[in-house]
């Protein structure tokens, strides 16, 4: 799911060596927050994100995670979830 989801996962994980003896593979991702990567997984395997359970600053770092991600369709979705219901919180925290 994660190769199909997202061109970014898919290159990191079509370079990396196969391991036949039952070892897990670990992939950096020094920019991405254990916890927003968390998120993320739920969405890219349950197609879900009830953004409404975020506050605003999470939601910002889900989305510059989509974004290094590849995940096109996710930041779509976040982006019209900020401009629809964080407008106010944007103005404020951005110079818009």
């Amino acid at each position: 799911i994660l190769n199909y989801r997202s061109s970014y996962l898919r290159r990191i994980l079509s370079t990396i060596e196969r391991r036949n003896d039952g070892t897990l593979i670990q992939i950096k991702l020094p920019n991405i927050l254990p916890e927003i990567f968390q998120i993320i997984l739920r969405y890219i395997y349950g197609g879900r994100l009830p953004l409404e359970e975020y506050d605003a600053l999470d939601i910002i770092k889900i989305l510059v995670a989509a974004s290094e991600l590849s995940l096109q369709e996710l930041v779509d979705y976040i982006q019209s979830f900020l401009t629809k219901n964080k407008a106010d919180w944007m103005e404020q925290n951005f110079n818009l």
